[in-house]
């Protein structure tokens, strides 16, 4: 197949690499809501846009050495045999051009801000850890106002949809574990508070 279809749920990885090599991971998700099938290059061309919107929002507070690998994007359909989102088409991959700008010290690989997003199921809601984040960005943990004013503009490219082709478009959201269905997203939140990665694990990502 060449084309995702409407209904199909679509997933980013997008990889950011420190210089010493370790490498952060944010994953997006996206219910394809389309009047007609749209071609692998029409999504990943969405996607880019998608993803160069949400870091550019926060480019001055990210360490400048920090790279960006390709972000991996397939259509990813619910097993409820293995109760399990698993990989069923490979679209490509997609490099945002965004360039981070920070060159102040960064903090510890575990620290970064928080946005939240929510859903219409209690408790179902998507996390981004914002990687890379320098220290001028916060003050004991709390994340100053300027930078709460990027995050924000960050959290609501997180929440749009994004345009593929006239009407088609990409709608944000979370599969759910737990149903097997994906919810999209309501609203959401910046968290004031600097957050912790510890719990992320390779290929997962948060």
């Amino acid at each position: 197949m060449s084309t995702v279809s409407n209904g199909d749920v679509v997933k980013a990885a997008m990889e950011l690499e420190f210089i010493n090599g370790s490498i952060a991971q944010n994953v997006f998700y996206w219910l394809a809501s389309f009047a007609a099938d749209q071609t692998y290059s029409a999504v990943l061309s969405a996607i880019n846009t998608y993803l160069d919107d949400f870091y550019t929002a926060v480019q001055s507070w990210i360490k400048n050495n920090l790279t960006i690998n390709p972000a991996q994007v397939d259509v990813v359909d619910w097993n409820p045999t293995t109760e399990k989102w698993e990989v069923t088409e490979n679209v490509g991959t997609t490099t945002p051009s965004v360039t981070f700008a920070n060159v102040n010290e960064m903090l510890p690989h575990s620290s970064a801000p928080v946005l939240i997003a929510n859903t219409l199921r209690p408790k179902t809601r998507g996390r981004k850890f914002l990687p890379g984040f320098c220290e001028d960005c916060q003050s004991a943990s709390t994340i100053g106002a300027s930078v709460l004013t990027a995050m924000t503009n960050a959290l609501n490219h997180y929440l749009a949809d994004e345009t593929v082709s006239g009407g088609d478009v990409l709608s944000p959201g979370v599969p759910s574990t737990v149903t097997g269905l994906f919810y999209e997203f309501t609203d959401g939140v910046v968290n004031s508070i600097i957050g912790s990665q510890r719990r992320r694990k390779p290929g997962v990502g948060a």
